[in-house]
């Protein structure tokens, strides 16, 4: 006797879940009466059982007249013409979440397939928060600066994103700001578990912003990036200025009153060019962007800490003193140093 399929409806029309042989085996499918024939999707063990039976298959497909009789004729396909692989362990875990997706609002539920759920959670400005639980576990991933405890529950997983959401909106906000009026060079694809920007000053110094999470129109921690000659202009600024930070004024015109400069919103003509490598060419490298530049006021070249390093090894008048290596630039072969060891 066929035992009954543990098939969960996902919509009216779409069901997934485990199709059982008398033999106590188990495969995992999805199935969608929305279309004609039905969309079927087996799991890569039934796949493959299937796989001398596609005529078969595409004759019940063609022939189905809803998820019952379809299931039926495949169960008895399937106990007449294979010898199935034992059971999935976490096929429980798995049904147990679908059952729970199928609980919750529409609007949430974003994909639901064999090997995952994706959940996701609009906040008020519109911004999508993608959760996705990956079988086994379920194992959580979301592109948020906190991740939710680990939980058996997508109720419960949905509560906490919701929750870490809440929390976050103005970092957000602040992110987008810089985004969307600044000249960003890392990372070169931000997302929103960073809390972090580097961006343009000038085409020869950078800064790196780091916002607090729980106060991001706070004054941020920042560091500089240039020669030293470039950038101590604007750090004495940043130090002598700080205390007029105005935590209601916008992150951008902060940083420009403060530093005395407006901030570019992107790059012009040749200055695309003047943030790659001057060694490899490249903008990024190994999720590293140029954080070095050419000391020489004429050049101000920048370069990847480790090509640059690669350069000097290959050069007969290197030196090192403790923990400074001194050089020539690649570019117009004036003396430069870095803090590293060879």
């Amino acid at each position: 006797m066929l035992c009954q399929p543990q098939l969960v409806p996902v919509t009216p029309t779409s069901f997934m879940g485990y199709l059982t042989l008398s033999t106590g085996t188990e495969y995992f499918i999805s199935l969608d009466h929305s279309t004609s024939p039905p969309s079927f999707t087996p799991d890569k063990q039934l796949q493959s059982a299937l796989q001398p039976l596609q005529a078969q298959l595409k004759s019940l497909l063609n022939e189905s007249k809803n998820k019952e009789w379809f299931v039926g004729q495949l169960v008895a396909l399937l106990e007449k013409h294979t010898t199935p692989p034992p059971p999935s362990p976490c096929h429980d875990q798995i049904l147990s979440v679908i059952r729970q997706v199928s609980n919750l609002p529409s609007e949430s539920v974003k994909r639901v397939d064999i090997n995952s759920v994706t959940l996701q959670v609009h906040d008020d400005a519109d911004r999508n928060h993608i959760i996705t639980l990956n079988f086994p576990g379920p194992v959580i991933s979301c592109d948020l600066p906190i991740q939710p405890h680990p939980s058996t529950s997508c109720r419960d997983i949905l509560d906490q994103v919701s929750a870490i959401v809440e929390q976050h909106q103005t970092l957000w906000d602040v992110l987008d700001e810089i985004d969307s009026k600044c000249w960003v060079v890392e990372p070169e694809k931000g997302t929103r578990k960073h809390s972090h920007r580097r961006i343009v000053v000038t085409p020869d110094v950078s800064i790196i912003i780091n916002l607090d999470p729980q106060q991001p129109t706070s004054l941020p921690r920042c560091r500089f990036l240039g020669s030293p000659s470039a950038i101590v202009e604007y750090q004495d600024r940043l130090d002598e200025f700080s205390e007029d930070w105005d935590s209601g004024m916008g992150i951008v015109d902060n940083l420009g009153n403060i530093l005395d400069v407006e901030l570019p919103s992107g790059p012009t003509g040749g200055e695309e060019s003047r943030c790659e490598c001057g060694v490899c060419y490249c903008h990024e490298m190994e999720g590293k962007t140029p954080e070095i530049s050419c000391n020489s006021s004429s050049c101000k070249q920048l370069f990847h800490l480790d090509c640059l390093l690669e350069w000097f090894r290959g050069l007969s008048n290197v030196r090192q003193s403790f923990g400074t290596v001194f050089g020539e630039c690649p570019y117009c072969s004036r003396s430069m140093h870095v803090q590293a060891l060879l």
